[in-house]
């Protein structure tokens, strides 16, 4: 034991005391005890602390430093006027999600913010408030220096002259879900006439979802942006927008919803349409950005948009403009517009066979994104784009779920700067010329789509982060994901040589790639594979891109999954600029090209394969990595691996600057290995079984930088035990069960951490703790230090931060238990010796007699306890059962049962050399206390297993004692006779290994019970009563 908790009470008590008496005088503590301190920004993080009140900080705490202070998601149900009073330069105040209104509870339980009044008036420097998804009904006094205020999702249901206070200063006011279907209320926001004309200064206004029928009147002239989305406005004219020349920003989109394919609850618009009048917008000459999405526009009018020479975001989605997307004018004056929506406006349940661009979008001279998501039309051609292809700035198109089958990809020559192409989520199959282009009527007939086809998911909904994402800088980068492509063939690619990045991800195809596929491409730099089901069969494979940089074919494991099919991966030694390789999750184990080989390589992902089950092959996958001669980055996350030897480290690259090995069965770790790689930085480990850093071996890498044994077994870390990593600036020692983090641990190298992260372990905080003295040494180093490092014992401290420790507490548990344990005793002794002596006396004498005579007997029998709990016998010959055998059974009754360990019996690991077969198979028979046979088939038993059943049966007849368990792994096989009387006889003692997950937690189970508990017990009643010892 360390020896900070040898101290003995009251010793112990007095250290504590005067520690933290010390750490208190001194500052050391931190200063705001449970919050978090953020000096560089004078944050006070308070966030999920589950608070019930303002915390009141001492006088010593830098109060006068604190600008922000953040209270997010506590329980704060009442504000007192003193709650903010000490912090003389608080600025920015966030009280959002203490106490939610009843429609937006997770609960749904009613919850009312008492504010009390000069709670805020103690604070003249506070700028932003924001409070809300609290349940205040009024706004509460305000100071005048306030400039953002946010009360959405409230119950503050009237704004007028005297609910809502004098604010000069203010800019930007966020009233937004006060009333609308998860915060519902019995009519809609009263907002009355001029009430925000005494703010001179607001500039932003966010009305959105209250139920409002129409614009609020008189609002100030100094208004640049309006948001009043999804109310209830249904008319427009040049009276609700009067005298708000200065506005830039107009959002009244979804107040005249089209309910078709809505994710929320949705009113259908009363009028068929947004009611807009010809000078709705005519006066507003500074507008930049209107929003109209959501309003079921049925057309376009031309003279909406005179007016606006500034307007350059325009969103026209989810509307019905298939018409006028083909036909319209209204684009012509629109000379400075930079980005247009036209998405989901599309005809209900048709799909056009082409689509026609109407001419005046050849007028928007600016624009740079065109997204037409949702437009439904089959084919893409020449014609298609034709009125954009003149746009000098266009740099990205979006054409995602418009479910086209056929794609002339050679459209896009034209469009020299175009930057990104989005083509996903459609229905290509073919990228050939399958359609008539000429004009025909036929082109614009359309085609009637079944219910179960239109599924568009809403515009906001983020995509997945993909390998794609490298594509930003790149000259111009298309995307095919997620479509029907089987085969690639060069023609697809012809006339798109400027091509620098291919998203070919989720498609279908299965094919086996030979280096004709991208020959076009020559320019390409990114390519995205994932998701699919190639073959890389041959060493020509992408041979055709010379200027290959990053290349990703995760998620292919089809073809690797085939029993006796071998893969080539010699191609990545012919991409001589590759300098990216992603192969994970390819479930790669056996039948691979036995090195890999690149002068380029310096990132290789690994993940989510079988590495272990290759380095288990002897030597040949020995050198799998060692021909990456500049390999920065190697991930091996995920590979099954339960051991890593020096020997498998040393034929790593010695470049090798970042190793991860998360989520493997590492339970030791050689530490000296790490010589093997003289420029590792990075090492991660977290996931795996490590249980302790033991001073077998100490960590030894003069550059290790960062460490991650996050979410581990570790218990205990020897003393000393990162002295030697000089370089070391950031450990993460988190979700492990430590109960102590020591200096000792670390010598010197403790002041240059920057990063020590023990959060989530079981710290036992008893008094005089070594660990509360050394982390305030650190604080700094130490992320969540106040709130998020807590204790795991004792008891009453369990859940609690290591700032909490009442030194009341403060008493020494060994001597506290030992003095009541010898109370006991004497007390135990003193009543009931006397009593029993009178009463008893010559009945206890003849007892203990009797009993001294019975304890010799009771020893030796004893003595002959047996060695093993089970001995297992299986044919070796076959790899499937000696596999099932090594890597199932033995893991889950030796290593995954703790306590309730089974001590098993292998011929390989316990028999003992020197003695005959014979003799350890006896030895191990009679010296177990069942005998667990392992077959895949009944019908034909030999060798080793005939010769096992038969001393078990002959100890049967001379022990009486039944200790047969019969263990088949394909149920589905013939079973011979006896396994068919034994099963009705005794048919706990006849297990089936289940093929379906899910019933294997319940085999185990079973097989434990039949191990640990006599076969007499299983016996039908009704054939017999079993075998029993005489």
């Amino acid at each position: 034991m360390d020896s900070c908790y040898g101290v003995q009470f009251p010793l112990s008590l007095l250290v504590q005391a005067a520690v933290l008496a010390q750490a208190l005088a001194l500052g050391s503590l931190p200063a705001f005890i449970p919050c978090e301190f953020q000096p560089q920004e004078g944050l006070v993080n308070c966030n999920w602390l589950v608070l019930r009140s303002v915390p009141h900080f001492p006088a010593t705490a830098p109060r006068g430093n604190v600008t922000s202070l953040s209270l997010l998601s506590n329980r704060i149900h009442h504000l007192h006027d003193s709650d903010f009073l000490h912090f003389p330069s608080l600025r920015r105040l966030n009280l959002k999600w203490n106490c939610p209104p009843r429609g937006l509870s997770p609960m749904r339980f009613s919850c009312h913010m008492t504010i009390e009044p000069h709670t805020f008036l103690a604070v003249p420097t506070l700028e932003d408030l924001n409070l809300s998804y609290n349940g205040i009904t009024t706004i509460p006094a305000l100071p005048k220096s306030l400039v953002n205020l946010t009360l959405s999702h409230t119950n503050i249901l009237v704004l007028d002259s005297s609910s809502l206070p004098d604010l000069p200063a203010l800019r930007a006011l966020f009233m937004d879900g006060n009333c609308y279907y998860k915060n519902p209320c019995s009519g809609s926001l009263d907002v009355a006439p001029g009430v925000f004309l005494r703010m001179s200064n607001l500039t932003q206004l966010s009305l959105k979802y209250n139920n409002l029928t129409q614009v609020p009147r008189l609002l100030p002239p100094s208004l640049q942006s309006l948001l009043l989305s999804y109310n209830r406005i249904v008319q427009l004219g040049p009276q609700d927008l009067a005298g708000l020349t200065a506005l830039r920003v107009l959002d009244v989109g979804g107040n005249c919803r089209r309910c078709d394919h809505a994710r929320n609850p949705c009113i259908e618009c009363p009028h068929g349409s947004l009611w807009l009048h010809n000078d709705t917008f005519s006066h507003l000459s500074h507008l930049e950005g209107l929003v109209l999405k959501d309003s079921s526009l049925h057309k376009l009018n031309p003279q909406w948009f005179q007016g606006l020479p500034h307007l350059s975001v325009l969103d026209l989605s989810e509307n019905f403009l298939y018409e006028s997307i083909n036909k319209t004018t209204a684009f012509r004056g629109l000379t400075k517009l930079r980005k247009l929506n036209l998405s989901f406006n599309y005809r209900k349940r048709v799909s056009f066979a082409q689509l026609w661009l109407a001419p005046s979008f050849g007028s928007l001279t600016s624009l740079r994104e065109l997204h037409m998501n949702g437009i439904f039309f089959r084919s893409l051609n020449e014609h298609t784009l034709k009125p954009l292809a003149q746009l000098p700035d266009l740099h990205t198109l979006s054409l995602q779920m418009n479910f086209i089958k056929h794609a002339q990809l050679s459209v896009f020559q034209p469009f020299r700067h175009l930057r990104l192409v989005d083509l996903s989520d459609n229905r290509i199959s073919s990228t050939n010329k399958m359609v008539g282009t000429t004009g025909e009527i036929e082109a614009g007939e359309p085609f009637q789509l079944g219910s179960e086809n239109f599924l568009p998911t809403p515009l906001d909904t983020p995509k997945p982060k993909t390998f794609i994402s490298s594509c930003q800088k790149s000259r111009f980068t298309l995307d095919l994901s997620r479509n029907y492509l089987v085969t690639i063939q060069a023609e697809m690619f012809t006339h798109l040589s400027y091509l620098q990045c291919l998203s070919l991800s989720h498609n279908s195809i299965a094919q086996t790639v030979n280096g004709s596929q991208f020959t076009p491409l020559v320019n390409l730099r990114v390519l995205d594979l994932s998701h699919n089901k190639l073959d890389l069969y041959y060493s020509q494979s992408f041979k055709e891109l010379p200027r290959l940089e990053a290349l990703d074919l995760s998620f292919n494991n089809q073809a690797f999954g085939m029993q006796g099919i071998g893969h080539n991966l010699s191609f990545v030694a012919f991409l001589p600029h590759l300098r990216i390789l992603s192969l994970a999750y390819n479930d790669i184990n056996s039948r691979v090209s036995p090195q890999l080989r690149s002068t380029s390589l310096h990132t290789l992902d690994f993940r989510g394969n079988v590495v272990s089950r290759m380095w288990a092959e002897g030597d040949l996958y020995l050198r799998f990595f060692q021909g990456l001669k500049v390999l920065q980055q190697l991930d091996l996350s995920k590979n099954q691996l339960h051991t890593l030897l020096p020997r498998t480290l040393d034929h790593l690259p010695k470049s090798l600057k970042v190793l991860r090995l998360r989520d493997n069965f590492l339970a030791f770790f050689n530490w000296t290995g790490l010589d093997c790689l003289p420029n590792l930085e990075v090492l991660d480990l977290a996931g795996n079984k490590l249980k302790a850093l033991s001073n077998d071996t100490h960590l030894n890498s003069s550059r290790l930088q960062v460490l991650d044994l996050s979410n581990n077994l570790i218990t205990s870390v020897a003393p000393g035990f990162f002295v030697l990593a000089v370089q070391l600036q950031k450990l993460n020692l988190s979700h492990n069960y430590l109960k102590t983090v020591e200096a000792s641990w670390f010598g010197s190298l403790a002041k240059n951490l920057q990063t020590l992260d023990v959060r989530t372990n079981p710290l036992h905080c008893a008094c005089g703790a070594c660990f509360v003295e050394f982390l305030l040494e650190i604080q700094h180093a130490v992320p969540g230090l106040p709130s998020q490092v807590k204790c795991g014992s004792p008891n009453q401290l369990q859940g609690l931060s290591i700032f909490a420790q009442d030194l009341r507490l403060c008493l020494d548990e060994t001597v506290s238990w030992n003095c009541f344990g010898l109370s006991l005793l004497a007390v135990t002794l003193g009543i009931t010796v006397p009593i029993l002596q009178h009463v008893y006396g010559w009945d206890l004498w003849y007892c203990f007699y009797l009993c001294q005579a019975w304890f010799p007997w009771k020893r030796r029998s004893g003595a002959h306890a047996l060695p093993y709990d089970a001995f297992v016998v299986f044919d070796k010959a076959q790899p499937a059962v000696a596999d099932w055998v090594y890597n199932e059974l033995r893991v889950q009754l030796e290593e995954r049962r703790g306590r309730r360990a089974l001590r098993l019996c292998l011929e390989e690991r316990d028999w003992l050399p020197g003695k005959t077969l014979f003799e350890n198979l006896w030895a191990s028979i009679y010296g177990s206390r069942k005998t667990l046979f392992v077959l895949a088939h009944t019908d034909r038993v030999s060798g080793l297993l005939r010769t096992g059943f038969l001393l078990v049966q002959q100890r049967l007849l001379e022990d009486r004692k039944d200790v047969v368990v019969l263990v088949i792994l394909r149920p589905d096989v013939h079973r011979s006779r006896y396994v068919r009387l034994r099963q009705h006889l005794c048919r706990k003692s006849v297990l089936f290994w289940p093929h379906q997950p899910s019933g294997q937690g319940s085999f185990w189970a079973q097989l434990a019970t039949a191990l640990t508990r006599d076969n007499h017990h299983f016996y039908n009643r009704n054939f017999c009563q079993g075998p029993t010892a005489e």
